[in-house]
């Protein structure tokens, strides 16, 4: 293939960093998976990516020569034209120019993204949106997040941290959000809310079946809880759907102020999607305009965990975007 023929695609998380390099058809080629351990430090982390990145290319077989360019998600407070981390709390950085970095050290273009975009990116080009101009993705995981795809351009803004759907407020009385906001929709529908939403049920509620397992090993994460309610725990699927309920409600406000053709439901809070996608269509179509809500179709991801990698390839490989 030509040179402009692939891509570098790197998913900087706070628990893994995830590298690929991708095809323009949006295939795979090679990928590279390390923990990130962000509580070592900046450069520890930053040499991580590094090695990832060496090693998806050696694995492949294809020389930096033949790479156009590597896109990098972050999740976080990011600016783009600068390729700097400005904040990220899950990495505990501040002023970081990792793209920059990135790109002198491979001798290659390198565009920052934030994660919620790029991962919405890929699912446009290659997933759930393709066919479409007018589609949103939505991350579910420890945060809440949004990428917007409409006319069929990424909508970035001022400096690339457009999307903050998790800190939009659906209660402007509500509990104080670690963003200096009150009722944030993240405080309600992340995997954090439905970890302290258990918690409180639980300290109230007699522990029996499920939960009291659950309770007696220790294991109050979002993923337990899901699995729990999966397997037909009461207590726990009414958690989980209530937090679908909550999404529901941002939902309903993204359809009048974007027009959507489609929303799309990712992340790893949606491995739950049997019992939340249900309650997060009825209640975004009990909160909107029947003629713009009907024609909106509400699904889950096809790229599943490696939308960040393919989304920040294909934004360098995009020039829209």
């Amino acid at each position: 293939m030509a040179k402009e023929e692939y891509a570098i695609g790197l998913d900087l998380g706070g628990t893994k960093i995830l590298a690929g390099l991708v095809d323009r058809t949006g295939r795979l080629i090679a990928r590279k998976q390390l923990p990130t351990y962000a509580e070592e430090g900046e450069k520890a982390v930053i040499e991580r990516v590094l090695s990832a990145t060496h090693d998806v290319l050696s694995t492949s077989g294809i020389n930096s020569e033949e790479v156009c360019g590597v896109g990098i998600a972050s999740a976080g407070v990011i600016n783009s034209d600068s390729g700097e981390v400005i904040f990220a709390s899950n990495l505990g950085w501040r002023n970081v120019p990792i793209g920059t970095l990135i790109g002198q050290k491979f001798g290659l273009p390198a565009r920052l993204f934030n994660d919620a975009n790029a991962a919405a990116v890929a699912e446009w080009l290659w997933g759930a949106g393709v066919g479409t101009r007018n589609m949103i993705y939505v991350t579910v995981s420890t945060g809440v997040g949004a990428g917007i795809v409409s006319d069929g351009r990424l909508v970035s803004g001022r400096d690339g941290s457009a999307g903050e759907f998790g800190h939009i407020s659906i209660d402007w009385n509500g509990p104080p959000c670690r963003c200096g906001n009150r009722g944030c929709l993240e405080n309600y529908a992340s995997g954090t809310a439905i970890e302290n939403a258990a918690r409180q049920k639980l300290a109230s509620t007699k522990k029996s079946g499920t939960n009291r397992i659950l309770v007696e090993k220790g294991e109050l994460s979002a993923k337990e809880i899901s699995e729990a309610a999966l397997a037909g725990d009461p207590f726990f699927a009414q958690i989980v759907k209530q937090a679908g309920f909550y999404l529901g409600i941002g939902a309903a406000n993204l359809i009048y102020m974007f027009n959507p053709e489609v929303i799309v439901f990712g992340g790893g809070v949606m491995n739950a999607s049997g019992l939340m996608l249900p309650e997060i269509e009825k209640s975004m179509r009990d909160r909107s305009i029947s003629g713009l809500a009907n024609e909106v179709r509400v699904v889950t991801s096809q790229i599943g965990v490696e939308a960040g990698v393919m989304g920040a390839a294909g934004g360098v490989f995009e020039s829209n975007f």
